[in-house]
């Protein structure tokens, strides 16, 4: 069964005209399509007109149309179109400007650029992807790579940081990180955690400084708390591009 996914911030709300159109669209297909509002953390059928006012979408809402069925392909190829008219779909480099403007003004100590993201085509086992995450990490802001790895492996010691099927939040607080920065790595092979849940294949590295206050802790709080939401995890474990990775992630540390 072919998935293909759409993810875009909306430029204006979802009109009950544009709703109908959505509607009418996804009944020509065989397909399965989910309307996902990340921001608001809802999710209807998109062939469901009424359901789809319902999500009250607004302006800058991180939202994703997730397509699963043996017409997948053609109707990615449409509803492409339909997006581009009620936002600004995420998929290149440059569009990932909007989520790094966003953090840089609410969090400006919090480290996540495009480039702190990757994608493994090659099988890996799990040092190797914890090894490629602090690769992703910016090296300026390590001051002791040793000891970060020491710690990080440490903590996974404690026990397997799987947060739902599929995704892992490896974590850790150490004197090593000189700024609280995250990486991401998805990977095309499952990677085996270790854990009951079984393997996964999108990873989040989340490296905070020893000594930061309540305060400075709370986005990673959110972020765990929206990543174990069934939508946005699921957002993200089928976002096809690093844009709309990043993008899901920055939405969730924002709350």
């Amino acid at each position: 069964m072919l998935i293909r996914e759409i993810s875009f911030h909306c430029r204006l709300g979802l009109t009950i005209t544009q709703a109908k159109q959505l509607s009418r669209l996804a009944g020509l297909f065989k397909s399965h399509i989910q309307f996902i509002n990340v921001t608001r953390r809802q999710a209807v059928e998109a062939t469901n007109q009424l359901s789809l006012l319902t999500l009250a979408t607004q302006p800058g809402d991180l939202c994703l149309l997730l397509i699963e069925g043996l017409d997948a392909e053609l109707a990615h190829m449409a509803f492409t179109c339909w997006c581009v008219e009620l936002g600004q779909p995420l998929g290149r480099p440059g569009s990932a400007a909007l989520a790094e403007q966003r953090l840089g003004q609410a969090l400006p100590d919090y480290c996540f650029t495009l480039a702190q993201l990757g994608h493994a085509t090659a099988p890996l086992d799990k040092a190797q992807a914890l090894a490629v995450l602090v690769d992703l990490l910016p090296a300026p802001l390590i001051s002791d790579r040793p000891a970060l790895e020491q710690a990080i492996a440490a903590r996974e010691q404690l026990s397997a940081t799987i947060i739902r099927p599929g995704l892992a939040m490896p974590h850790v607080i150490c004197p090593a990180i000189r700024r609280p920065a995250l990486s991401l790595l998805s990977s095309s092979e499952p990677i085996e955690w270790g854990s009951v849940l079984g393997p996964v294949q999108t990873l989040i590295l989340l490296a905070v400084p020893a000594g930061l206050a309540p305060e400075q802790l709370r986005p990673l709080t959110r972020l765990a708390r929206a990543l174990m939401d069934e939508q946005v995890g699921t957002a993200l474990l089928h976002a096809s591009s690093a844009p709309a990775r990043q993008a899901i992630v920055i939405d969730g540390l924002l709350g």
